[in-house]
Formats: C-alpha cells, structure tokens, sequence
C-alpha cells in the first residue's frame, strides 16, 4: 500500500500584503457564503519591538491562515492545479504542493515563513 502524498501551504508572510485577495479568491473558487472561510488572513500586532517592549521598532503583519474547509478542499492535492488564492497573490508569498517539496524552501525564506500541512 503506497503512502498518500500529503499537501501544504507555504507563506512567506514578511512581504506578505494583508489585501484579502487570497481570503476573496478562495470564497469564490470553493463557492463560500459570507461567513465561511478557506483562507482567514490574520493580523498580528501593531506592538513595538525591543526589550521590555519599550523599542523604537514595530512588528505589524497579516498571516493568510488556511481553515479546515481549504485544507479538505486541497488537503490532497486531489483537485488539481493550484488554488485561486495562490495564483492572486501578485507578492509571489503563498506557495501550495507537497509537503516535502516545501519543507525544503523553509531555510531560505527565514524566520518570516510557516508551512501548513493541509
């Protein structure tokens, strides 16, 4: 019995836009009413940097978070192609294959990348 190749959904968030247009993209590819999500994107912060919090940097970023319904949907990569929310996000920072494939890229893109086993 052969192993199910397993999907994910890599985010390179420090260039990341926070537009919504992967979150818009996806309700209209997986047919989803208003409060339905495949694509949730989240912001962290505005909250400064430093020791003690008190530094003169901020961190401020949004991170496109795939719910259950998108990792069902792509979770295995069954529906071929790659998912509308990837192909918009002109910032080239979503990628989606398999999972190993990913986890290969994570060192080069730094601290600012998480990868989503879907």
């Amino acid at each position: 019995m052969s192993k199910k190749q397993q999907y994910g959904l890599l985010v390179d968030y420090k260039f990341f836009s926070g537009n919504h247009a992967a979150e818009i993209a996806c309700k209209e590819e997986m047919g989803l009413g208003p409060d339905e999500w495949g694509i949730k994107e989240v912001q962290v912060g505005p909250f400064k940097v430093g020791e003690g919090n008190d530094g003169k940097d901020w961190d401020w970023f949004y991170l496109p978070v795939p719910t259950e319904l998108f990792s069902r949907h792509w979770g295995d990569g069954g529906n071929g192609g790659v998912p509308l929310a990837v192909q918009v996000e002109e910032s080239g920072t979503l990628e989606y294959g398999p999972i190993e494939e990913l986890a290969k890229r994570l060192p080069e893109l730094g601290s600012k990348a998480v990868l989503f086993l879907l």
